[in-house]
């Protein structure tokens, strides 16, 4: 069944006037350089929206709808791009640059309680002396006496750096009021830095973004390592390591390139734009012996790196084929404006020339081709995946807290966070495995018997 609108003169009258200032914005973002809004498709926009809003069955929100359409735009593009519309815009940074304003602390519901599992290292939460185990009662004048607040404890403590925020806090016995101004808090990027084959002097890193200033967190976690004796080789862990910042992993590749390629970025028509190289004098650790761990998810800038080291064998990829993700995004955003523009802007090639690309230009199905195939295969089942998948992602407890942490597992009955080693992973044992094989043996220190 059809039935034939009636229109007001008046609504006729704004959408007209609608369809003009959008032509105009047209006209000026065609001035700046990109070409004029098509007007006939400016017109329909117009219609649709006006259609949808008097005509759909559902009632539907003007500003949604046109926001909906700027991300469709945006999405039939290629599977990176991205249109980030305002609300969300906290989080895509968030989850990009690894940085937030808040308190810097680990809560967790356990029944009908609020427990602080431990503050992050030089967080807010610790520079104000929250200890693991405290239980969190209110926020401001927000009490946690019910399930939906204890559900909403990262929303109220989170905050614009430099504001405070009033906590009310049971230690034993004891009540104790807290006011803690809000910080810049940055996520580690660098975990589980430790031994993991001590009578070998293996080191291994997880890295699990390229955040900004991640490549310094991972010099010092190796140089941490080699204080405690000469560190003989390094298992870097890339797995569900999906890219980041291409400077952070140009700042890694360097420090254990000497010389040569590392990537060269592409432009539309395959016009060579830059290549990227490396230098003696920006590598720190040129004859440290290096095994790359990675799975599906290593994509991206961790792509970038694997087959830097990798084409120079300069490492050993252990693991399985990576994602597929031989393109550069850039990310756009505008003054006056809320919105993140995330656009795929270039191609990039390993230094023999690879294209590792297999999801972008291939159909609605990715490639079986593409990816940095391991020189090494260590593969598990998809139960064992998900098993190291949480066990990774686990936030490492800080040193001088791990004592009170473990106290605190015990009493609520949660497992405390354990950094993955060959006995529980048998992906790292693989890599141990490797690395050996690449590390000279050890000096003896036995006594030389005179001729």
């Amino acid at each position: 069944m059809q039935q034939q609108p009636r229109l007001p003169l008046w609504f006729l009258g704004a959408i007209w006037g609608l369809i003009a200032g959008a032509f105009w914005l047209g006209l000026q973002v065609g001035r700046a350089g990109t070409g004029d809004l098509p007007s006939a498709q400016l017109a329909a926009l117009a219609i649709v929206h006006r259609e949808i809003l008097q005509s759909h069955v559902d009632p539907q929100q003007a500003d949604q709808l046109l926001e909906r359409a700027i991300a469709g735009m945006v999405k039939g593009l290629d599977p990176y791009s991205k249109y980030v519309p305002p609300v969300e815009v906290p989080e895509y940074e968030e989850r990009n640059t690894g940085h937030y304003q808040g308190i810097g602390a680990d809560f967790d519901v356990h029944g009908d309680v609020v427990v602080l599992h431990f503050p992050m290292a030089d967080s807010p939460a610790e520079r104000a002396g929250l200890q693991p185990g405290d239980l969190l009662l209110a926020v401001d004048d927000t009490a946690l006496d019910s399930a939906t607040n204890r559900n909403r404890v990262v929303e109220l403590v989170r905050g614009p750096a430099g504001s405070e925020v009033r906590l009310r806090l049971q230690r034993g016995n004891d009540r104790i009021d807290r006011v803690v101004q809000r910080g810049d808090v940055q996520k580690p990027c660098v975990k589980w830095a430790h031994r993991v084959a001590p009578d070998a002097q293996l080191g291994y890193v997880h890295l699990t973004d390229f955040h900004p200033n991640c490549s310094r967190q991972l010099f010092a976690a190796i140089d941490a390592l080699q204080q405690d004796g000469s560190l003989r080789g390094l298992v870097l862990d890339l797995r569900w390591n999906g890219g980041g910042n291409l400077d952070e992993c140009l700042a890694i590749a360097r420090a254990f390139l000497p010389s040569g390629t590392i990537v060269t970025q592409f432009r539309r028509d395959r016009e060579v734009v830059e290549t990227h190289t490396a230098t003696p004098e920006t590598c720190r650790y040129p004859d440290l012996p290096l095994v790359l761990l990675v799975n599906d998810s290593s994509a991206s800038a961790s792509e970038v790196l694997a087959g830097a080291l990798q084409d120079h064998g300069r490492a050993a990829i252990v693991g399985v084929r990576t994602h597929g993700k031989a393109c550069v995004n850039t990310v756009y955003a505008w003054k006056n404006h809320d919105f993140r523009l995330k656009l795929t802007t270039g191609l990039y090639r390993t230094p023999k020339g690879r294209d590792i690309e297999r999801h972008l230009h291939k159909g609605d199905t990715a490639s079986a081709d593409g990816g940095i195939v391991p020189d090494v295969e260590s593969t598990v089942t998809d139960k064992v995946e998900a098993r190291l998948y949480g066990s990774i992602q686990r936030r490492e407890v800080p040193q001088n807290h791990q004592a009170a942490h473990a106290a605190v597992a015990a009493k609520y009955g949660f497992e405390v966070a354990a950094p993955p080693d060959p006995g529980t992973d048998e992906q790292v044992a693989k890599a141990c495995e490797v690395l050996r094989t690449r590390v000279a043996p050890p000096p003896t220190n036995d006594p030389v018997t005179p001729k």
